[in-house]
């Protein structure tokens, strides 16, 4: 499972240790595991990306 985060800065990212950096640009938005959805958003480098009821997006 993975959830949608919103870059906020522009740069160099990866998902999981043994992934290669990929540059990724503000706006961006991208599937993520929440372990690295909750390192970025605590780093201010993404946001969450919710409905409009205000719900997490979820990706399988």
């Amino acid at each position: 499972m993975k959830v949608l985060i919103q870059y906020t800065q522009a740069g160099k990212y990866k998902d999981q240790a043994w992934d290669a950096f990929t540059m990724r640009a503000k706006g961006e938005i991208q599937a993520v595991t929440p372990s690295y959805a909750a390192q970025l958003i605590e780093q201010n480098k993404a946001s969450l990306v919710k409905t409009e009821d205000e719900q997490i997006i979820f990706h399988r």
